[in-house]
Formats: structure tokens, sequence, C-alpha cells
């Protein structure tokens, strides 16, 4: 028996004793009665003490679960603290000392994990912003609650700096006090919207030009407010705009901020000097007159902004700084844009004055057109019959060009028989000795009729070009090798006159397929005419290249002047030119078209300093006539140009065209 059990048995005993005074039991009622007590006493403990013990175990369950919990909720707030996306920081709401900073924070800062706890948090921000910092702590210790929307300068470890958002709350833990901080960089969002603002603000003033534009005559205001506008967008201290006038005038200013008179002045020097281009947006070398006249004044960059209309230049608008300026792309495109914009204004202003003088001018016409009406329907009938009488003369026309083409044909034909019994008959009696003065006669008898011979000659040659009778017979050629020929033939004349003739580049030029017997008589005929013209001692040059069709169409407002359809048919074609250059007085600009007509001479403007004869070969008016038909014959032109001597060009396709033009 254990000391538990007598010690139950005693009580036992004793509240039996107790209850024997009341009633007294024989002995063995009293054993039996002591040992039914003590069971009943030992049950009620057993289940006392199950109780206690199931109690202390649910406790201790409990306790368990709940030290669980707590680990789990600190897991969580750990995951939570380094998995956020911004960064976190714990500080000491007396000391402001750093306790605690999530991932995050360690790679925006820089600082390792352990460097933390031992700064301050002051020691995260760059020094421009400690009043700012010190401010938003004073706001955290009266309100609770402190942000700073706008962004604080801070400073990582490599000493960098960013802009980053703050929000900080106290966190009351009853034992103490923490600051949860939330720090958010802010860089990127900022320069975002700083550009979304200035994007906003170029639009802006675009859209002011616009509305300025639509809004009619009031050019000037217009200008001065998109002037104003530029030079705040971009913090220039001071500028100018200026348009252009009719030649001669000088530029007129229309809006001007800040600029001394010395600047201006120095402005309009350079637009005389220099007018400006349309080569975009330019800022000055420091050395240019108005960049050191700017510089005098206290500016140290001038912006030349040119304001273009139809891609010319109508005006320009200067910027000045107080310090050096250095323009991203996108502002210079926007600069680009103004110029344009503003050029476009200025361009509806100006013709929107002009169509008011022509509205007034036509209010006018139409006035004296009431008065005329009347005239007019007289005039009416009378233009009608006039139309009729040119119709008819037109007919007219073509009808004696037919007869004059006939009368030539048949007229050469009809010389030739009698010519050459003439000349025939003069070199007979040439060689009969009839004496001095009669062999001088016959001699010029032959001579004229050789001459008129060679005139009938040409003559048919013409109505056969004209008709396109003669048939080309060409042949490989290569134009040096031809011409040295034809140059050996002259050499006589050129010594008589001590003249040189050189050809030059001509042995690099490419074989061609021509009729020689076609371009000896064309080259023949400009040599002629450039040694006849040219003053004694003089070189005579012939020059020749190969020439793209683009070459050629770029020189359209000469080339049309001589052959209207040329470049309309020639394609893309290579074709050779060759030059022909004398050191005449050259030919009148009124002449030049009409010396390859047919029978066109002219006065005695014409003579070249030798003064020795006519321009156009052998006097009748036949010899360029007949170069321009023989080289249009080759799908060709020819042209002149004519300044301090004359230059005669003549093309020919180096690939022949399928159809060719019509001569006369």
């Amino acid at each position: 028996m254990n000391i538990a059990t007598l010690i139950l048995f005693i009580v036992a005993d004793l509240l039996l004793l107790v209850a024997e005074r009341l009633t007294p039991l024989p002995g063995w009622v009293h054993l039996a009665a002591i040992v039914l007590l003590a069971q009943a006493i030992l049950m009620l403990w057993t289940a006392f003490r199950r109780r206690e013990e199931r109690l202390s175990s649910g406790l201790r369950n409990e306790i368990s679960g709940m030290q669980q919990q707590l680990s789990r909720t600190a897991r969580r707030y750990k995951s939570l603290l380094e998995g956020a996306g911004n960064a976190i920081f714990v500080l000491d709401a007396e000391t402001a000392r750093l306790q605690e900073v999530n991932r995050k924070g360690v790679e925006l800062f820089g600082y390792s994990k352990p460097e933390f706890p031992g700064m301050w948090g002051r020691d995260l921000v760059h020094p421009c912003d400690q009043e700012r910092f010190r401010a938003l702590i004073n706001r955290l210790n009266r309100h609770g609650r402190a942000t700073e929307s706008d962004g604080l300068t801070f400073q990582k470890k490599d000493g960098s700096v960013f802009l980053g958002e703050i929000d900080a709350r106290v966190i009351d833990l009853g034992t103490e006090q923490l600051v949860h901080c939330i720090v958010r960089d802010i860089t990127e969002k900022v320069r975002t919207e700083q550009e979304i603002w200035q994007r906003n603000r170029e639009l802006s003033i675009l859209n002011n030009v616009l509305v300025g534009m639509n809004q009619g005559p009031r050019i000037e205001e217009v200008l001065q407010v998109a002037l104003t506008e530029t030079l705040e967008l971009l913090k220039a201290g001071g500028g100018a705009l200026y348009l252009l006038q009719d030649e001669g005038a000088a530029p007129k200013l229309v809006a001007a901020q800040m600029l001394a008179p010395q600047v201006q002045g120095e402005i309009l020097a350079e637009l005389a000097a220099t007018p400006p281009a349309a080569a975009g947006v330019r800022i000055l070398d420091p050395q240019a007159p108005l960049a050191q006249a700017a510089a005098g004044e206290g500016w140290q960059a001038v912006t030349v902004v040119p304001l273009l209309a139809q891609n010319q230049p109508i005006g320009v608008m200067h910027l000045f700084h107080a310090e050096h300026r250095d323009y991203t792309s996108e502002e210079l495109r926007f600069l680009g844009s103004v110029g344009t914009q503003l050029g476009s204004v200025i361009g509806q202003h100006r013709l929107f004055e002009e169509l008011n003088w022509k509205s007034a001018e036509l209010l006018r016409s139409y006035h004296l057109l009431e008065r005329s009406s009347h005239n007019l329907g007289l005039s009416e009938t009378k233009l009608k019959q006039n139309l009729a009488l040119v119709e008819q003369a037109n007919i007219e026309l073509s009808r004696m060009d037919r007869m004059k083409n006939q009368f030539l044909g048949m007229v050469s034909h009809e010389f030739n028989t009698p010519l050459t019994s003439i000349i025939s008959g003069a070199e007979h009696l040439l060689q009969q000795e009839l004496g001095a003065e009669s062999d001088q006669v016959l001699g010029m008898v032959r001579d004229g009729g050789l001459r008129l011979k060679e005139l009938v000659a040409d003559l048919l040659k013409l109505v056969k070009l004209e008709a396109r009778g003669d048939e080309l017979a060409t042949s490989a050629l290569h134009l040096d090798d031809s011409l040295a020929e034809l140059k050996a033939q002259l050499q006589p004349l050129l010594l008589e006159k001590r003249q040189t003739l050189k050809l030059t580049a001509l042995d690099r030029l490419p074989y061609f397929d021509g009729d020689w017997k076609y371009l000896e008589r064309v080259f023949s005929e400009l040599l002629l005419n450039a040694m006849r013209f040219s003053p004694e001692g003089s070189e005579i040059e012939v020059t020749g290249r190969v020439v793209e069709s683009d070459v050629l169409k770029a020189r359209s407002a000469t080339l049309e002047r001589f052959n209207s359809d040329f470049l309309q048919r020639c394609g893309d074609r290579c074709y050779l030119e060759v030059e022909v250059r004398d050191q005449g007085i050259g030919v009148p600009a009124e002449d030049q078209q009409r010396i390859f007509e047919i029978f066109y001479e002219v006065g005695d403007i014409r003579h070249h300093s030798s003064g020795q004869g006519r321009f156009v070969g052998k006097g009748a008016g036949l010899g360029l006539a007949i170069v321009k038909g023989m080289v249009e014959a080759h799908g060709g032109m020819v042209w002149v140009e004519s300044g301090q001597g004359s230059s005669f060009f003549v093309v020919l396709p180096l690939e022949q065209e399928a159809i060719q033009p019509a001569l006369f």
C-alpha cells in the first residue's frame, strides 16, 4: 500500500469518526464504511486527475498549434517582405535606424544585407533632399503616416542617384514602435511623364498654329504666340522671327523677344549675306558673326529654324539660349515641324492676300466685262468668220506646202540636165584656150553652175529627207577614225586660216550604227561653219561622250526649244553626244532655233569675229537645215548653245528606235 492509499484511508476514517459522533456504528459497519468511502474518494480523485490531464494535453496542443501558426505567419511575412516588388525598409521609430530590408531594397541601393542595420534612414537620401526628408519624418511623427509622391532623390552605394517615391507609416507593437517604409523607383515614370508633357506641349503649339491658320489673316498674332510658346518649351531666353520678302527687299521682323537692337541688326546682315536654305534646323558655329554678336549680349547658343512653304524657305526663326544647348532628335523633329507649319501659315496668309487682291481685280474685270458684253457679241460673229478664214488658210497653206515640195523636186530634177550641159560646155571651152578674158568669164560660168548644181543637190536632199524617201545605209562607225579622215581633208583650209582642230576624248567612245555619207556631211557642215566664223589663229574643238537619257532630260529646258518630241521618245537609251565648239562671237538667243530652218538667214549680228561671211552654210540657208534633217533621220537631234563662241551639239542614239520622228 502506497502513501496515497494510506492517506486516503486515514481521511475516510476521520470522516467516519465525525459521523459516529452523530450516529454510533458497529465495528464491522465502521470498517466497511471506511473502505467504501475510501473507494469513492479514490474514484473522484482518479476522475479529477484524468480531467486535469485532458485539459493539460488540450492546452499543450493549442499552444503547439499557436506556435506553428505563429511560425507560418512569420514565414509568410518574411516571404511577402522578400518577394515584394518594391523596396521595403523597417526602421526604429525613435532612432530612425534601419532594422530590416527586403531583397528589392538590397538590389535597389546596392548595399549588402548586413550593411543596412548599422545605417540611418537619412544615409540613403542624397544631400540635396535632406531637408525634404526631415520634413517627411516630422509629418510621420505628427500623423503616423507620410508620403512623398513627387519623389526624393536617393543615393546608391556606387554614388548614382534615382528619384524614389516613399510611403511611410508607424507600426505600434506595444513594447516598441517601428516605421514601415515602401520605396518605389519612379525615375523612368517621371521621365516618361515629362516626355508626355513635352509631346503634349509640342502638339498644343502645333495645334495653335493650325488653328491660327484656319482663322484668317491674323498672321502677326499667330507668329508671336508660336514664337513665345516655342521659347518656353525649349527654355530659350530670346528669339526672333523674320519673313523673307520679294527679291531686293529686306527681311521683315514680325515677332521678337528679349533681343537687343545690335543682335537684330546682325540677323538682318546675315540674312542679306546668306539667305536661309531648306537644309533643316542648325546650331550656328560659335565663330559665325551672328553667334559672336549674340555672345556679346550673353547668349551662348543660337539656333536657326527655316520656315518652309512647299519646301522653299519663306522665313526664319532664331532661338537664343543663355547656356550651351544640345537638342534631342525629338526636339529637332519638333522644330522642323514648327518650321513647316509656320511656313504653311505664312504661305496661306500670302495666298489669302493675293486672292483678295485678285478678287478685287476680278470684280473690276467683271464690271468691265458687263460693259463689253455687247461688243463681245459682235466680236463673236466676227471670230467665227475669222476662224472659217483661218481654216481655209490652213487648207491653202497645206496645199501650198505640197506644191512647194513638188516644185522643189521638179525644179531640182529639171535643173540638173541644163546645168550639166552648161558646166560641161564651159569646161570644154576652157580647154580651148580662147584667151584670158574668155577663160575668166567661162570659169565664172562653170563655178556658178557648180554652185547652182550643189544647191539643187541640197534641195533634192531636203525633199528626200522630208519625205523619208532616202533610206540610211548604216554600218558600224567609230567617230575618232571617221573625224580623223575628215580633219585630214580640211587641213589645207585650217592652215590657210592658221586654225587648229582638236579632237578630244573621241578614242574612248564606243562603236555605233550610222550612215557615214550622212554624218560626214553633218560634221563637215559644222566644222566648216566653225572655221568660217572663228578668228584666225583660234582653236576648234570636237569632244564626245556617252550620256544616259536622264542626263538629257535634265537639260529639257534647252532641248525642247529645238525638238519638243525628242525627250518624249528617247526612253531609257544611251546616246552619243558630240560637241563642236568654236571661238566666234556666238549666235543671238532669238536666232538659235531659226538657223536650222530652211532658207533662213540672219543679218550682220550673226557675223563672227572674223567678219567674213554669213553664219549659215553656203549662203542659202540650207546647210544647217540639212544637218538637222540628217541627224534626226538617225533618231538624234542637234542644237546650239552660245556664249563666248558657239557650241553645236549632235546627239546620236547608240540603240536605234523603231519609229523615226518627223523632220520639218
